[in-house]
């Protein structure tokens, strides 16, 4: 998968090209050279470190958010029943195919939606002493973390986080002075990851979300109407996705738990909180120009932990029926809810690994033991992001060969200028199959539109050598075997 692949790429090259093999060659790494998504980053890391040049080793490292997930569900559950019931609904929580993604999937966004969840329910929901200072700090901290985990979605976390403290102010009613006490300690707490995390990260931040909001918003953009956006997130491809018949499930916990509360008038306005703002951030996703299942991590957990929040206090209004209730919860959580599955999963790309194995044999014999007129390092570029990704190809020649090529993304380019000027500096061109270039199409991507223009650009120059990779709709392979048009 694209993201899967990028991640798994950048932290690869870091340990075997950049040397990064302790604490202060990887501060100074991260420092000259800022990953997208630092937590993501570092967990391949470990992964490589631990299981060596294995793909499998980051996927591993990543159950540490599924650790934290199961931990976050139990203490939402065991503030409201018994220990023992209360690790069941964290099992059945389990369940939901987006705690699945979270060791499936590659990539920040679900972490950092569970993070983010998490600060939500402690600032609404948990109550503190009035000497809680230790725990201001635990809070403070883990706000920061939900908030550096994706830094790209600062322009949802900061402002949702920065509501529910808010919220947390008026909700202390007579004893507002002591929340004073402890926001400041939280805002201090979270100040000392988030303001370095800033200075590091934050130009490149800045630039990613432009680009994403303003630059190329046609590209990110989800087509529908107005029923396709409010639904996307419920029983359409992204709640169909993460939280499939779950939904129902939980939809039906929080209703039932406001209904009975309402009914015995004993309803907490710090519970309510938290179902309001998991319905907030649902409406205001709706609004959203670009739709993914991705971004709506920062809907779903929040909605995962309102679930969990609301089935522990209805089975705690029954202790002596407890277990039984929890049993019954996890019976029916196991027998509705899909297991755990990859958010693309759906999309098949026939003879992905057959013709990447083509493209690095070619890549790695026109390469490896030939100087090269273009500079130290092989450039590849790439005109449609699929069937094989350019990261996929990187990834494969450095574990195999130590190989460090360099990628140029030609499909987010604009104009037949520039990918031709961007071509004469390049070694190796990859053209998409039929499938990958309707797919680039549908995603919007405007390179692919000039695949016809570069394909007989590239034809005519004698200086590429044209390769048909085997398959039953083979991608086209263009290597440079000369330089006698190169830039010099």
């Amino acid at each position: 998968m694209y993201d899967d692949n990028g991640y798994l790429l950048d932290a690869f090259k870091r340990i075997a090209f950049n040397h990064v093999w302790s604490l202060r060659t990887l501060i100074a790494d991260f420092i000259n050279n800022p990953p997208h998504a630092p937590v993501e980053t570092l967990t391949a890391m470990i992964g490589f470190w631990l299981f060596g040049p294995h793909n499998a080793g980051p996927y591993i490292a990543n159950y540490w958010g599924l650790l934290a997930y199961a931990a976050m569900m139990f203490t939402v559950a065991s503030a409201w029943i018994e220990a023992r019931p209360a690790l069941l609904i964290a099992v059945a929580a389990m369940f939901v195919p987006a705690a699945g993604a979270i060791i499936t999937e590659l990539r920040p966004d679900m972490i950092a939606g569970l993070f983010f969840a998490f600060a939500g329910y402690l600032l609404l929901v948990s109550e503190m002493k009035p000497q809680s200072i230790k725990f201001a700090l635990v809070i403070g901290l883990v706000c920061a973390f939900a908030v550096t985990i994706k830094l790209s979605a600062a322009v949802l976390t900061i402002p949702m986080i920065g509501l529910a403290a808010i919220a947390r102010f008026f909700l202390a009613g007579k004893s507002w002075k002591k929340e004073t006490t402890n926001l400041l300690v939280m805002l201090i707490s979270a100040a000392t990851v988030v303001v370095p995390v800033s200075i590091v990260w934050g130009p490149q931040t800045y630039a990613y979300i432009y680009q994403t909001l303003v630059t190329n918003k046609d590209i990110w953009h989800t087509p529908g109407g107005w029923l396709f956006h409010i639904g996307y997130n419920l029983t359409g491809t992204g709640g169909y996705a993460a939280l499939g018949y779950s939904l129902f499930i939980g939809m039906a916990l929080i209703v039932s738990d406001l209904i009975y509360s309402l009914v015995k008038r004993d309803l907490p306005k710090r519970v309510v909180s938290y179902y309001l703002w998991t319905t907030l951030i649902f409406v205001g996703l709706i609004f959203t120009a670009d739709k993914s299942v991705y971004q709506s991590s920062f809907f779903f957990f929040p909605f995962i932990v309102s679930s969990v929040l609301a089935c522990a206090r209805l089975i705690g209004r029954f202790p002596k029926y407890s277990m039984y209730a929890s049993v019954i919860v996890v019976g029916t959580v196991s027998f509705s809810v899909s297991p755990a599955h990859t958010y693309q999963q759906g999309i098949w790309r026939n003879q992905t690994a057959p013709m990447l194995q083509q493209i690095v044999s070619i890549v790695k014999t026109n390469a490896l033991g030939r100087d090269n007129c273009l500079g130290t390092k092989y450039v590849y570029a790439t005109i449609g992001a699929y069937p094989v990704t350019a990261e996929a190809v990187a990834l494969s020649v450095a574990q195999k060969y130590n190989m460090d090529l360099s990628l140029q993304h030609l499909f987010m380019a604009r104009s037949l200028d520039s990918i031709t000027a961007s071509l004469k500096h390049a070694n190796f061109v990859l053209l998409p199959n039929g499938a990958g270039t309707t797919e680039s199409r549908n995603q919007h991507l405007p390179g692919i539109e000039f695949y016809d223009q570069v394909k007989v650009w590239l034809r005519g120059d004698p200086a590429w050598t044209e390769h048909q990779i085997e398959a039953a709709d083979p991608p086209t392979l263009f290597v440079r075997t000369s330089c006698s048009t190169a830039a010099q």
